[in-house]
């Protein structure tokens, strides 16, 4: 299926492996200059960027390589408090998180006591994660990785739920994701994830659609891409084309609602879209069909 996505993308193979080995290769070079410990964050974030870039170039051809990447891309998100990484971490390899800390992390963007507060008095790392979860976007990503954590981790639902319907964000349109997609559409998502008493057919359904419509902006953004040929058949514009976030949207909510469930919707939701629309959507079945919620389920310390 992958090489059918590059046909209809019209995208050499070749060079979308190049592409994805050139950014594995500029992150591992910036790695080998000082040890991962040593290296200022600005420049671990270019890091974690390259990854990334390298992991979305590879979900086209080799599904475990771009997990791999993914997931290093992830951590390192993670371990400087952006809430992309956690939300990253959470569909794809939600045994490396840590029960404590995503559950602190929660805590203080519901609670907003610490966030409305002075920041400056806590220790180094503590604010640094505070100042990164002001955004709210950050604070979008932390929610949806806590939709696709709620059946390993035993968190408070109705304080968060309560936090979502009484957050300005619901209604934010603040651009979030390389698609730019207003801010409400991931927190309605993450809403309805987090929803104790819901149908989960019903929020399947929900969740789909809402990625149909983010598959729709994906083609856009890719018809826009096409029209500077040097670039696109070069492999080099500078649009995602493999889109992250409908990925692990889809991944999260495998975790939360189950794999068979999101996969049936997810496919009837793609029933009425044109093929470049339909494929962050299949690659998100692709990567629920090689890693299916569950297999480590429980492992989360």
């Amino acid at each position: 299926m992958a090489r059918q996505h590059l046909r209809t993308l019209q995208l050499d193979p070749n060079k979308v492996e190049t592409a994805a080995d050139f950014f594995e290769a500029y992150a591992s070079y910036r790695l080998s200059q000082n040890p991962i410990d040593a290296i200022g964050e600005d420049s671990l974030e270019d890091v974690a960027s390259s990854l990334r870039v390298a992991g979305q170039w590879a979900m086209f051809f080799d599904l475990p390589r771009a997990v791999s990447l993914l997931t290093r891309s992830a951590v390192i998100w993670h371990s400087l408090g952006y809430g992309f990484g956690t939300f990253m971490l959470a569909a794809i390899a939600p045994d490396q998180l840590d029960r404590s800390q995503v559950l602190s992390r929660l805590l203080q963007i519901a609670e907003q006591n610490p966030l409305s507060g002075d920041a400056s008095r806590l220790p180094g790392e503590d604010r640094q994660t505070l100042e990164r979860l002001r955004h709210p976007q950050q604070q979008a990503y932390l929610l949806l990785a806590a939709a696709g954590l709620s059946r390993r981790i035993d968190l408070p639902l109705e304080f968060l739920s309560r936090f979502e319907d009484e957050s300005p964000h619901r209604r934010g349109v603040t651009p979030i994701g390389a698609l730019g997609m207003p801010l409400r559409i991931y927190w309605d998502i993450a809403r309805n994830l987090l929803r104790i008493d819901g149908d989960d057919g019903q929020t399947a359904g929900i969740v789909a659609s809402d990625l149909a419509d983010m598959g729709r902006s994906y083609a856009e953004a890719i018809g826009s891409a096409m029209a500077n040929e040097r670039l696109w058949f070069n492999a080099a514009s500078p649009v995602d084309v493999g889109d992250i976030d409908i990925v692990a949207i889809a991944l999260n909510a495998a975790n939360r609602l189950g794999a068979e469930i999101i996969r049936a919707h997810l496919l009837s939701a793609m029933e009425n879209l044109e093929a470049t629309a339909r494929i962050p959507l299949e690659l998100a079945n692709e990567m629920i069909d090689m890693n299916p919620p569950g297999a480590d389920e429980n492992r989360l310390g």
